[in-house]
């Protein structure tokens, strides 16, 4: 079967999209993180000579960890989320197909 207008199968017009998408995504994060470092670069300029911002204290420190490991925890559990569902969505498919 194929789309008008559309090359390929669909599955593959689907994967183009998704690639694209995907790209469109990376170079929005590599112009995000850039910009990021430059506006650190200049507030660390702007700054120079003022009191230094206050730390976060430990008791927060040690109740919510690093803020690497949150990331970590959250994306991991993400992660997971994702696998179950793919594996209840096979499930769904598997149990709706008509048995012969």
């Amino acid at each position: 079967m194929s789309i008008p207008n559309v090359p390929g199968t669909p599955q593959e017009a689907v994967q183009a999209m998704q690639a694209q998408a995907l790209e469109a995504i990376r170079n929005g994060q590599a112009a995000t993180l850039e910009a990021i470092k430059r506006w650190n670069e200049g507030m660390t300029q702007f700054s120079a000579g003022m009191p230094a911002a206050p730390e976060v204290p430990e008791e927060v420190r040690s109740a919510f960890g690093e803020p690497e490991q949150i990331v970590d925890s959250v994306y991991d559990f993400a992660s997971q989320l994702l696998e179950l569902n793919k594996q209840f969505v096979h499930q769904l498919l598997e149990a709706s197909t008509p048995k012969k």
